[in-house]
């Protein structure tokens, strides 16, 4: 994932180096990649979020929150195909030792 997708043009320093974090762990490869790094670099992502909108005025707290939106629609888009490539991962797996205790 590119780094600059999660960031914009208000994008605080703090948060930026969050978002390098968070676009390097969704670049991993499948086998490296660690759903418990993610989730926590996302829980991360959202507390500097929310101090960065208690610390701006409205004008520019409205232009940055409808900047966050948009990302965050994305971060879920990508969360939700994780969570559909694990289901799918578990079914197979399941199938698999079914299949097996079958032929037992």
């Amino acid at each position: 994932m590119k780094n600059s997708i999660l960031n914009h043009s208000e994008t605080p320093l703090f948060l930026q180096a969050v978002n390098a974090e968070l676009a390097a762990c969704l670049s991993s490869s499948s086998d490296t990649f660690s759903t418990e790094r993610f989730q926590y670099l996302s829980q991360i992502r959202h507390k500097v979020v929310v101090r960065a909108l208690s610390r701006l005025e409205d004008d520019e707290k409205t232009s940055f929150a409808q900047n966050e939106i948009a990302i965050n629609q994305k971060l879920e888009e990508l969360a939700q195909g994780l969570l559909d490539s694990a289901k799918k991962e578990a079914v197979k797996f399941s199938r698999g030792r079914a299949a097996v205790k079958k032929y037992k």
